[in-house]
């Protein structure tokens, strides 16, 4: 009907000139008789009130999570007794689902929340005027922006320990390297934390001075991998002690909570080990060479009676009879303990391996608590043979024992100093021999040479020769009959023409089947005037 009013009094119907009194009646009877109904309802003539806000951050910018907002409201037929506000973290799909809570004041300071682990969250803030009829502003006064709290509250830990039960027996835990922490506690105990938080969120106040605002509201903890999740706690629950732990790395994750609502993108952590790694030893024989005891090994091979003994480090002949190579075998004893057998059960399951194969199983059958570990045909390598134990928990000693050794020396080239005896010299240049820079200018700086290898433990006589000056490349390969002396020749680079010192590159390899020994050597000479 007000739709059909606006049209008519104020449409070309009623602009238009009206003549005669069938025109006046006929606009009489609508007014009087289509109208009736809206004539008779009840007409609120109480207009509601209006809202401002007067301070407040400035649309969609970011201000501190703690805000002094400002608002007043005013009534044209009345008088604005309070105000209803609200806080969303984003415009609603519809203002019925806002919920509202009641205040007399026209300022006051807000604290905004941010995310757990959200420095910056998005909000919508409302404030609605009521007038003394309860008449609400039906369109609140709003503003948005981001709450910010950039000041992660911290955690100090003042006790983080393992301690054993019934003893005043403790080891600090102190580390916060979560892949390989630095901490170990021995078996058997448990483990406590206590600490204490603090909060350094501050604003510029109206004054302008700067105020100290944030504090810690509560705390949560957790021991990975123990708890999944957090666990909350009130400001006064400031410890933690767990027992019953078993063998494995553990992450004790511990967070401040400030009154925002923040508790820092990371917790601060403390990481640990329970039990002690076992240790594994092998059997040392005492080497008169170095006049010490030291891991030693037996080896034995066709080629020799009986088994060798050989220490750390040495390296053990590989030998060619009649054509034909004579692997070696290898055993050595190995032993362990547990530092921290709160069971009693010591320390069993030997395992070894060589280089990086498969664990295998160590013979037990003679010795349960001094088990062999033998590598058996062993041709040309350079070996690190491991092995480790396990103790009543279960645990492997992570850093094995390791004892390295070599099978098939390398080979040496023979050099003779001196023409004594009618000895040939096998290598040209001698060793620091001095050769005149006009000589080399003559030969049009070639240098030719000759060298012979020999195989110490005489797997082969058979080399490959491969030579070089400055750089690090290696020239083509030579090969010279079995036995027999190797000739060069090499080219002085341009930088070595002048008086000083300097060294032909040699790299020997033994042509045999199967993996070849090589070796790098090296020939010093002199260019003199």
């Amino acid at each position: 009907m007000e739709g059909f009013r606006r049209l008519f009094v104020n449409g070309p119907l009623f602009r238009r000139r009206a003549s005669g009194l069938a025109l006046a009646g006929a606009v009489l009877a609508v007014l009087l008789f289509g109208c009736r109904e809206e004539l008779g309802q009840h007409v609120d003539r109480n207009r509601p009130p209006d809202t401002y806000l007067t301070g407040f951050p400035a649309e969609s910018t970011t201000s501190v999570y703690r805000v002094h907002l400002f608002w007043y409201g005013a009534d044209h037929d009345g008088a604005v007794v309070r105000y209803e506000f609200a806080v969303t973290d984003s415009a609603p799909d519809d203002q019925d689902t806002i919920t509202y809570k009641s205040t007399t004041l026209t300022d006051s300071v807000f604290v905004f929340q941010v995310g757990r682990t959200q420095q910056v969250l998005a909000h919508r803030f409302y404030i609605r005027a009521v007038d003394n009829d309860g008449r609400v502003d039906p369109e609140p006064a709003w503003t948005f922006f981001g709450a910010a709290d950039l000041v992660t509250p911290r955690v100090e830990y003042t006790v983080s320990e393992g301690f054993l039960a019934g003893t005043d027996s403790t080891i600090a835990i102190t580390g916060a390297e979560v892949a390989v922490p630095r901490d170990t506690i021995d078996a058997g105990m448990n483990v406590r934390f206590h600490w204490r938080g603090v909060d350094g969120d501050r604003v510029v106040l109206e004054t302008g001075q700067i105020d100290t605002v944030g504090h810690v509201v509560s705390y949560e903890h957790w021991l990975s991998p123990l708890q999944a999740a957090p666990i909350a706690d009130e400001l006064d629950d400031t410890t933690a002690v767990y027992t019953g732990l078993t063998t494995g790395k553990y992450i004790f994750n511990l967070r401040a909570i400030d009154d925002a609502g923040f508790g820092g993108l990371d917790p601060t952590v403390r990481a640990f080990v329970w039990n002690r790694d076992p240790q594994t030893y092998f059997e040392t024989g005492y080497d008169s060479t170095a006049g010490a005891w030291r891991p030693h090994l037996l080896a034995t091979s066709t080629a020799w009676s009986g088994p060798r003994e050989f220490f750390d480090g040495d390296t053990i002949p590989l030998v060619n009879v009649s054509g034909q190579l004579r692997l070696v075998d290898v055993w050595t004893r190995i032993w362990g303990r547990d530092p921290d057998d709160n069971l009693g059960r010591g320390v069993g399951r030997f395992q070894f391996r060589g280089g990086v194969g498969i664990w295998q199983m160590a013979d037990t059958t003679e010795n349960p608590q001094r088990p062999y570990a033998k590598l058996t045909r062993l041709g040309t390598t350079d070996m690190a043979i491991q092995a480790r134990c396990t103790d009543g928990h279960g645990r492997h000693d992570g850093t094995p024992a390791e004892m390295r050794f070599v099978v098939n020396y390398s080979p040496v080239l023979l050099d003779t100093l001196a023409l004594e005896g009618g000895q040939p010299v096998y290598q040209r240049p001698r060793r620091n021999e001095a050769i005149r820079l006009a000589d080399l200018a003559a030969a049009n700086w070639q240098l030719n040479g000759r060298v012979r290898a020999l195989d110490p433990d005489a797997t082969t006589d058979r080399f490959l020769y491969y030579f070089r000056t400055s750089g690090f490349q290696y020239g083509t390969p030579v090969t010279p009959p079995a036995g027999q002396i190797c000739q060069y020749s090499v080219v002085i680079p341009a930088e070595w023409r002048q008086v000083g010192s300097y060294a032909i590159g040699v790299r020997v390899e033994e042509q045999t089947e199967g993996t070849r020994r090589r070796v790098d050597l090296a020939i010093p000479f002199r260019i003199v005037n």
